[in-house]
């Protein structure tokens, strides 16, 4: 069950971990999560590089440096070019503008 609080708390963490991590083509990043889960998607435009997998991992690691050992934090790099839609059916933390 999320509560506002710990959606609060996996918000801005995630926000916090993406700082300074958001390459060009990241066109957005979602999240979906539990109580004791949190996974990831992000969402690129064009081939996904090996330095977004590792920027990625990087992002999952300060995630899981927030949370109790107890939880599962997860990730997935997708390729989803424009001018596919960002599926809507997921809570977003970040979102570049396209025109």
């Amino acid at each position: 069950m999320s509560t506002p609080n710990r959606s609060s708390l996996v918000h801005l963490s995630l926000q916090r971990a993406l700082l300074g991590a958001i390459p060009s083509r990241l066109r957005a990043v979602t999240v979906r999560f539990d109580d004791t889960k949190v996974h990831f998607e992000a969402f690129f435009d064009g081939a996904i590089r090996d330095e977004d997998r590792e920027t990625m991992s990087e992002v999952e690691t300060e995630l899981i440096a927030d949370f109790p050992d107890d939880h599962e934090i997860s990730h997935e790099l997708i390729r989803l070019d424009p001018p596919a839609l960002i599926p809507k059916d997921r809570a977003w933390v970040y979102y570049r503008q396209e025109s």
